[in-house]
């Protein structure tokens, strides 16, 4: 067999046999090693060429039954663009479809475990779209599910808590949506309504819900947990917040709260103590987004301190592992934003789509169509395409099995149009190539395990990463988060390490995605972590 040096981290592993062989690589200088399955010459004596790309930089030896078969130093030459120059337009900024029909605004949005999303919001039943047909079929609740708070149990159901009685009046009403039967089943309700509040899946599967106001309008101060049977008030993390708190199940267990206040703090579940971290150092962000793009690691952007006054185009991180968590500014945004989305991608960046650049609560007048993207590694912002239609308050976008982004809503509320539409956006990497595929992969995996991962492209697979299903509304996600996995390549595959822990990722549904050199994703695999 042979080993051909190509560019950047590539290499071809050629084999001129005439049967299939099993071929162990080293990156020199690192502990990257791996296997990968050589597929037999196609004609005698001419290599069939299989493509490395390594993860680290540095020469590769090759052997195959234990014996060095050959090696190659790595020159660092640069490799040419995945298009021919000039690169197509959507292999730099992305593409947006045309808009297209969609039967409520969609105030709240759900990905299920099965692929379809679930929407609704203050006018007419819950929805379900396909969008394997583009069709929608309707999902009657009893209880008016606007402005309540829902994220995704381990099972795969959707538990939603909260609703709608009028203006700052919320139900008290807890339900759950059944992607099997697509039905919802009323749970015992909460002992406070609650309008606008967070719901936060814990790590040993139970859910807090809190922040909001009641059935008389007054604030809901102390939180409650659900533990599968009953809910229970933890009386003493009593605390007011605003509406929709940005919460994050951090990596010790406990809830972190990342804003929209600038005290960020950690609630405990089992003592239901408040303990403060940091202040963020913009201020307040009020309808700013917030994510946890790596386990621990929060980014918060956008909104407007004080309430209502010009949004600002600033963004903080914060690393909760760190011996004293504290915000710092990252790079700001090309354009200042509230009533916006920051949704997570396979590879692990951050795209903000829609909101407002100006002042006062949602003013369309200043509507930002241009969707930005941020990457953790050098802390900028860029800027993709723009989309077509202006969506800003009650605005909500998504993450697809597929990889491109379900970007709808925006009205039924703050005397605005009511977008009875919704976008698809395909972001830059969906034009640079084919896709890596993923051909089988468990359904079902448990934290720890070693599981395998059958693909033919396991030689250019640079990265593999788990999204969680959204649940969104109101300018946040109340359960994306996106974990890196380490993997190494075996014969035929992959064999990936699944999550240390509940409290990395949270018991439930992920989309598994495995991208190649060029940042292309697979389509995803929908896996139970448990």
């Amino acid at each position: 067999m042979s080993v051909t040096y190509v560019c950047g981290r590539n290499f071809d592993l050629g084999n001129a046999d005439s049967t299939e062989i099993t071929a162990r690589f080293e990156v020199q200088g690192t502990r990257e090693a791996g296997e990968l399955l050589l597929p037999a010459a196609i004609d005698a004596g001419t290599p069939r060429k299989t493509r490395l790309t390594t993860v680290t930089p540095g020469a590769v030896t090759v052997s195959v039954g234990g014996v060095v078969a050959g090696s190659a130093d790595n020159s660092g030459a640069e490799c040419p663009p995945p298009n021919p120059a000039p690169p197509e337009p959507q292999a730099t900024v992305g593409e947006w479809s045309t808009p297209f029909p969609w039967p409520v605004v969609a105030v709240h949005l759900h990905l299920l475990p099965d692929g379809r999303v679930l929407s609704w919001g203050r006018m007419g039943q819950p929805q379900i779209w396909d969008p394997a047909t583009g069709g929608f079929s309707e999902a009657p609740s009893a209880t008016d599910l606007f402005c309540s708070g829902h994220t995704f149990l381990s099972d795969g159901r959707l538990l939603v808590a909260g609703g709608h009685i009028d203006q700052d009046r919320g139900l008290p009403d807890a339900n759950l949506f059944d992607v099997s039967s697509s039905s919802w089943m009323p749970l015992p309700p909460m002992a406070h309504g609650r309008w606008y509040p967070t719901v936060t899946e814990l790590a040993d599967g139970r859910v807090l819900a809190i922040a909001g106001r009641n059935q008389s309008g007054a604030e809901s101060s102390v939180p409650e947990i659900w533990d599968g049977v009953s809910w229970s008030p933890l009386t003493s993390a009593d605390r007011v917040l605003p509406y929709y708190p940005r919460t994050f199940l951090a990596p010790n267990g406990k809830v972190f709260y990342a804003g929209e206040l600038p005290q960020s703090s950690y609630l405990d579940p089992q003592s239901g103590t408040w303990e403060a971290v940091a202040q963020t150092l913009y201020g307040r962000r009020e309808y700013g987004s917030a994510v946890m793009f790596r386990p621990g690691q929060v980014l918060i952007v956008g909104g407007s301190d004080p309430p209502g006054g010009p949004p600002t185009s600033s963004a903080e991180v914060i690393d909760l592992a760190e011996t004293s968590p504290a915000w710092r500014f990252t790079g700001s945004m090309a354009a200042a934003r509230r009533q916006f989305n920051a949704t997570l991608l396979p590879d692990g960046r951050v795209v903000a789509t829609g909101g407002t650049s100006a002042a006062g609560f949602t003013d369309p007048a200043g509507a930002v169509h241009a969707a930005e993207v941020w990457d953790p590694s050098s802390g900028q912002w860029t800027t993709w395409a723009s989309n077509a239609v202006t969506r800003v308050y009650h605005s909500t976008t998504l993450l697809l099995p597929d990889g491109r982004l379900l970007h709808a809503g925006s009205g039924d509320g703050a005397y605005l149009p009511r977008e009875l539409s919704a976008e698809l956006f395909s972001p830059p990497y969906l034009f640079r190539g084919a896709r890596p595929r993923i051909e089988a992969a468990p359904s079902a995996v448990t934290y720890t395990e070693r599981f395998e991962v059958e693909t033919g492209d396991a030689g250019t697979i640079v990265q593999v990463s788990l999204v969680r299903l959204s649940a969104v509304t109101h300018a946040f996600d109340q359960s994306q988060r996106y974990v890196p996995l380490a993997f190494t390549r075996s014969a035929g595959g992959l064999t990936v390490i699944a999550p240390a822990s509940s409290s990395v990722a949270p018991a439930g549904h992920y989309m598994l995605f495995a991208l190649n050199g060029d940042g292309v994703p697979s389509l995803s695999r929908v896996m139970q972590f448990h």
